[in-house]
């Protein structure tokens, strides 16, 4: 292989998720890769079972096709996500020596299956080939947001008002958003309206459910914009918006909001679990006043986050070019 400065071909393998696509392009751009990203897909019983547990072998993917063509190999791999996992193994035993592996997030499997693991503070993973960071890497770039923002101008660059996103995620393993949840969420957004004179967007993501949608929509639409599935404001939101409110269910959520550098707020929804990883994130982030937890008023303070992924860069870099100097 080439030094690292040499154009490289990356494949970006997720399970199609925009969390994990966000982690994967944000890393391979930054990177100055030519990237491919490609979904994985897995049947029963790996979709279900812990990596590991099973052996690897072709008859696991749904689309195998889709994501591996031999005779057109990356230099690079990119996975983010466990069904990544499955198809970054499978591609790295059937090509040994050949690609240099990078994924993001705890594999929770022996991390020497990589190269190099990046991975957020609260995953809380340790090891020679590890780079952790405090957010979960992202696409999100002054650059982008701007490009955006120029897209939508014309919708957003009358409004007068200082612009609240608020940001909805949904029911997780991690976190309960039942009817009670919703309302005490009302409850938030009615003193947002009422201490701060702001103008409401709201935006809904994958896995908001139906009955969260079709309250917030009959309650707020008459005054404030929601999103119903057309042309998404997100990327542009994050550049206009003043303030945003995200729920705590996301860590790619509150990472890209926090990476816009905007005055940023959590609704805490409640935790299903004692050891809730996302929580040991949240508190990480209020440490360091990267965020602040949602009551009522809305003060723009100075976001005093520092992009990671420059440092993360030379360090992906750097081992790199040492591996296969040595190779």
């Amino acid at each position: 292989m080439n030094n690292f400065k040499t154009n490289k071909l990356a494949w970006c393998l997720t399970d199609g998720s925009a969390g994990t696509i966000s982690q994967v392009r944000g890393l391979a751009e930054a990177l100055a890769l030519n990237y491919e990203l490609k979904e994985v897909k897995l049947i029963f019983p790996w979709n279900k079972l812990p990596v590991g547990l099973l052996p690897i072998t072709k008859m696991m993917f749904k689309n195998l096709d889709d994501f591996y063509l031999e005779s057109k190999l990356p230099d690079i791999i990119i996975s983010c996500g466990k069904r990544s996992i499955y198809a970054s193994l499978f591609i790295k035993k059937n090509t040994p020596n050949k690609i240099f592996s990078i994924h993001i997030q705890n594999p929770k499997i022996k991390t020497n299956n990589f190269d190099i693991i990046v991975a957020p503070s609260h995953d809380k993973i340790a090891g020679n080939n590890v780079i952790v960071t405090d957010l979960a890497i992202n696409h999100v770039t002054p650059k982008l947001l701007d490009k955006h923002a120029q897209q939508m101008s014309e919708r957003f660059d009358s409004i007068q008002k200082p612009i609240c996103t608020i940001l909805i995620g949904g029911q997780s393993r991690n976190y309960k958003f039942d009817y009670s949840t919703l309302m005490n969420l009302g409850e938030s957004i009615d003193n947002v309206i009422k201490n701060n004179d702001v103008r409401l967007f709201i935006l809904f993501s994958r896995r908001t459910d139906k009955f969260i949608k079709e309250y917030l929509i009959k309650k707020y639409s008459d005054k404030n914009y929601i999103w119903q599935g057309k042309e998404n404001p997100y990327l542009a939101l994050l550049h206009y918006s003043k303030f945003i409110i995200c729920t705590s269910d996301s860590v790619s959520m509150i990472s890209e909001s926090i990476s816009a550098h905007k005055s940023v707020y959590i609704f805490k929804l409640p935790s299903l679990k004692k050891n809730n990883r996302i929580e040991n994130f949240i508190l990480t982030i209020l440490k360091k006043n990267y965020a602040r937890i949602l009551k009522g008023k809305l003060n723009d303070y100075s976001n005093p986050y520092n992009d990671e992924t420059n440092e993360v860069v030379k360090n992906i870099i750097e081992r790199y070019n040492k591996k296969y100097a040595l190779s």
